[in-house]
């Protein structure tokens, strides 16, 4: 029998790999990219060799569980200072974090070789359509470690508690010092991206104060280009937006095959 990873579940594997992949997306929306220093080293050995221990102790006695397993393996990773070595043992840690997973869809199976699903969770986007005679405004990206370099249309992501119009009012005000009553702001299109984002475009119909660059830690420069003819190096998913938005279309979906 070939050896698939699923434990006769059919898609196990492949279901816990994607849910940490959709979760590394939210991290990375949230906290982008992050380089921190490892804390770990050699001082850390002898809780190591004790959980160790503890494992071999705990499958004798016939009570071994996955926290035993996982603890052996995080203490472990906590003990190398080598970097080869601790992105093996990291990778350890992973694998079992998957298994572990697996063995509670197994348990959660409603039906025979059916991994049971969880709800989806989406990554919610807003985009603000700022438009001033026939040219909408648009910001080049810097130091984001997104697409910088390009052009972007003001935007930012939901954040907890947060409604659309508020997120929508928030982020121009953050990103280009524009104030907005979130009634002032109207909704233009819908765009669904491969495989969990969903963004939001509204379109400013009044605001107060002129838009200047109020990140540039963030954005090197913003700018007024005409709606018919947008750079060439604008980020593809909102110029494909704008583009809809402009042919009257509400709702698009984006690099699904």
């Amino acid at each position: 029998m070939t050896y698939d990873g699923d434990y006769g579940v059919p898609g196990s594997l492949a279901k816990v790999l994607a849910d940490v992949s959709a979760e590394r997306a939210a991290q990375d929306a949230m906290w982008g990219i992050q380089d921190l220093p490892d804390g770990t080293g050699q001082e850390r050995a002898a809780a190591a060799e004790k959980a160790k221990t503890d494992v071999a102790e705990a499958a004798r006695e016939g009570r071994l569980t996955w926290r035993h397993i996982l603890r052996e393996e995080v203490l472990e990773a906590f003990a190398e200072d080598d970097p080869d070595a601790l992105r093996t043992e990291l990778v350890q840690v992973a694998a079992v974090a998957a298994k572990w997973a697996q063995a509670l869809d197994r348990r959660g199976a409603s039906l025979p070789h059916q991994v049971k699903k969880a709800r989806f969770r989406a990554i919610v986007d807003v985009h603000i359509v700022f438009v001033r005679d026939g040219t909408v405004l648009l910001a080049r990206r810097a130091g984001t470690g997104y697409a910088d370099g390009l052009w972007h249309l003001p935007s930012g992501h939901l954040e907890e508690g947060e409604s659309v119009v508020a997120a929508a009012a928030r982020e121009a005000r953050e990103e280009v010092g524009a104030v907005i009553q979130p009634d002032d702001l109207t909704f233009v299109h819908a765009m669904h991206r491969a495989p969990e984002r969903v963004g939001l475009f509204f379109a400013a119909e009044r605001w107060s104060g002129e838009p200047y660059n109020a990140e540039p830690d963030r954005c090197s420069e913003i700018a007024w280009h005409p709606l018919e003819a947008l750079p060439e190096d604008t980020v593809g998913y909102p110029a494909a937006a704008l583009r809809a938005i402009a042919a009257g279309r509400t709702f698009a979906l984006h690099k699904w095959d």
